[in-house]
């Protein structure tokens, strides 16, 4: 049976497609604007007893078969989740030749361990799922971005492909676009988790480092003694690959302040804060500017976009151009 979509007949036409989950829809349109692949529409309704529905809008059963599809998908929560297993496998059903599956940020990395008897490590559960997803044609190639730590991508196994890729570039040259290094600049950390990422900036710029020792639990964060390094009079900025809560970096924040520094620039890969009061949090707090990209879906929260505090790159391209080397490579 056929269903009305919102493609033209010369966009059925394509060997390559996109489609996307439920909240990722400001990125596939970023990634198709790029590659310039017709995004199809995913029909989506929810019933009163919380069961989902979902349909990919193609006009015949056969549409997609032999074509590349690219799924693309933050995962935030279990329904975005559930929404890539369930559209993964009915496009290995329809006969798509590949899948790509974009995920710029993957829930639960930073449960990629456990440390007490009976922890579930929920991130390899989640990785299990996603590599459950039925592998038909020239299988299904997942697509990741700084991982919280770098064992996770071995986590894929079976017939699936995995790759992290990196906002490095993305972030250097928004750090070159938005801070003086006419004036002393420093890059620190907001703990002692991500001293090679800390040193790699700091290598790119020719400046030198700072560190901040923490202390966590489930409750809360607490700085340990004074920074290590020399940041009096300096501009330190800080990176960390993640932040929900923007604890951590408020108190290394306060911390470099405290100690002599003249402005902090926090620069995160994933923006995952909560909730709007958290973003107000980060907005009063004395952190100057946060550069962040635009993995993670709540970057695109209102309470973002209109704060001058925040600037937010993309990471469309980076994505975009491992895709087309890799479809280029499977057509030869």
């Amino acid at each position: 049976m056929s269903v009305t979509t919102s493609l033209s007949a010369e966009q059925w036409q394509h060997d390559h497609f996109i489609v996307h989950t439920s909240k990722a829809g400001y990125l596939a349109q970023s990634i198709s604007a790029v590659l310039g692949y017709p995004i199809i529409p995913i029909i989506h309704k929810k019933f009163s007893d919380g069961e989902c529905y979902y349909r990919i809008a193609i006009p015949e059963r056969t549409s997609l078969v032999g074509r590349d599809v690219v799924v693309v998908s933050s995962i935030v929560d279990d329904q975005e989740l559930l929404e890539v297993v369930r559209i993964g496998g009915e496009l290995a059903e329809l006969g798509t030749k590949r899948r790509i599956f974009v995920i710029p940020y993957l829930m639960y990395s930073t449960m990629e361990r456990a440390v007490h008897p009976g922890e579930v490590v929920t991130c390899k559960s989640t990785v299990r799922m996603l590599c459950g997803i039925p592998s038909s044609g020239l299988g299904n190639l997942f697509m990741l971005m700084d991982l919280h730590t770098s064992g996770i991508i071995h986590y894929f196994e079976g017939t699936v492909q995995a790759m992290e890729l990196y906002a490095e570039s993305t972030l250097e040259q928004a750090i070159a676009e938005n801070i003086d290094f006419s004036e002393p600049v420093i890059f620190g950390s907001a703990d002692l988790g991500r001293p090679l990422w800390v040193e790699t900036f700091a290598n790119h710029f020719g400046v030198g480092i700072a560190f901040i020792r923490k202390s966590r639990s489930f409750e809360d964060t607490h700085v340990i003694g004074e920074p290590i390094g020399d940041v009096k009079g300096k501009h330190v900025v800080i990176y960390d690959d993640l932040t929900r809560s923007a604890g951590s970096l408020i108190k290394a924040c306060n911390a470099y302040l405290d100690n002599g520094a003249i402005k902090v620039t926090a620069v995160v890969t994933h923006l995952s804060l909560i909730d709007d009061d958290v973003v107000q949090k980060v907005i009063d707090s004395r952190i100057d500017r946060v550069i962040a990209t635009n993995s993670n879906v709540r970057s695109q929260m209102d309470a973002v976009k209109n704060s001058k505090k925040f600037i937010i790159c993309d990471i469309s391209p980076v994505f975009a151009k491992q895709i087309r080397a890799c479809l280029n490579n499977n057509n030869d």
